[in-house]
């Protein structure tokens, strides 16, 4: 064996030997990561109107037909491990009439959202556009149709809605 081949040889021993450690490490019963906690964005639509696009402190969140949501996700965005009351997040949205007869107008709006109580982590951070422009942000491991739930329940279409 050279010497150059006795190098790489020592360092892939040494470099194996530094991954089980590490590896190790994190088996101790604390927890490793004191960075975000980090969970998929689902929106729920509560109006009638189209949401083209949607962001999250500038993470796109997708979009949603008028009274659907909770059915799709967008991957993923970070949140602190523990709430705190001054926890909010900027929501900006664009929308337009969902009549395909309406006007094409799209309109731009946005918010500054308090994310409410959370007590646990949670896989979801659903995001409720409510009339009149209001937002909901609530973490959760579950649909809005879950039991347990604090935010609103899913939105149901109108009888007669054929949009």
């Amino acid at each position: 064996m050279t010497d150059f081949q006795y190098g790489i040889g020592r360092q892939l021993q040494l470099l194996a030997l530094a991954l089980v450690l590490t590896t190790l490490s994190g088996c101790n019963g604390e927890e490793a990561d004191k960075g975000p906690a980090v969970a998929k964005i689902s929106a729920y639509n509560h109006t009638e109107d189209y949401i083209h696009q949607f962001y999250i402190n500038g993470t796109w969140g997708g979009n949603s037909r008028a009274y659907g949501g909770g059915g799709k996700f967008v991957c993923c965005i970070g949140y602190p491990r523990e709430w705190r009351p001054d926890l909010t997040a900027t929501v900006r949205w664009s929308t337009s009439s969902s009549d395909p007869e309406g006007p094409d107008d799209v309109y731009w709006h946005e918010e500054v959202v308090p994310i409410e109580y959370y007590d646990k982590l949670g896989t979801r951070l659903n995001v409720h556009f409510l009339p009149d422009h209001k937002v909901r942000l609530l973490i959760w491991n579950g649909s809005a149709d879950s039991k347990g739930y604090r935010g609103p329940d899913a939105p149901e279409k109108p009888a007669g809605w054929d949009y």
